[in-house]
């Protein structure tokens, strides 16, 4: 690549990030199941070193990627497991005694803990991604680990096209929604990887809960 592209802002990351940290906190407790306190914690953290590394000029250190790695790759344990327990809660028979989830819960569980999924991973698919923004920047990796149509047909967009955060996020959202890559394929076994782990976790959230709610809602 003759010329290195400008620099990718973080200011998308962090908006999303915040997107999803709000329901987390703002929403009472009595009307969802989870996710645990450790998960919005931890999306703040990644939310302050996205503003360190946004607010400081210059390249973006080095030390700062594999920190980010970290605390997604912690987050996206924290969610599954959040994830787990819902469905383990709707799965389980309710004790005598006991006030089984209502309709509102589930929903709003199941919405939050697949937003965060969305978020969390195109985060990730986006540090990951031909070695991260900087690197795609100047072309440092020798190979992407995602096809997008504009690397792949002239025309599409100039010659000097590079995916941003954007495009992964949504690369997230139809994995999620429709449980397969739509128009970016996966190149690398990684890659791969990731996406079938996100789109299990939506599937399980997915069918276990509706199933529920139906069964709940009255004819």
């Amino acid at each position: 690549m003759g010329v290195a592209a400008a620099s990718e802002t973080y200011g998308w990351p962090l908006i999303a990030l915040v997107v999803v940290i709000l329901p987390q906190v703002l929403v009472p407790a009595r009307m969802r199941e989870g996710p645990p306190v450790a998960v919005p914690a931890i999306e703040a953290a990644v939310v302050l070193i996205l503003l360190a590394v946004a607010a400081k000029p210059g390249p973006v250190p080095r030390a700062a990627r594999p920190l980010v790695l970290t605390l997604v790759a912690v987050l996206i344990v924290a969610n599954t497991g959040a994830a787990v327990r819902l469905v383990a809660l709707v799965l389980r028979s309710t004790p005598e005694g006991e006030t089984p989830p209502t309709v509102t819960q589930l929903l709003v569980t199941a919405v939050t803990l697949l937003a965060t999924n969305i978020v969390t991973f195109g985060l990730l698919y986006w540090q990951i991604d031909g070695g991260g923004p900087d690197a795609r920047r100047v072309g440092a990796a020798p190979y992407p680990d995602f096809q997008f149509p504009q690397t792949d047909n002239e025309g599409l967009a100039p010659p000097d096209w590079q995916p941003r955060f954007p495009d992964h996020l949504y690369l997230a959202f139809t994995n999620v929604v429709a449980f397969s890559p739509t128009d970016t394929l996966p190149l690398t076994h990684r890659a791969k990887g990731l996406m079938a782990i996100q789109s299990m976790i939506s599937l399980a959230v997915l069918v276990v809960v509706l199933s529920r709610v139906i069964n709940i809602l009255p004819p």
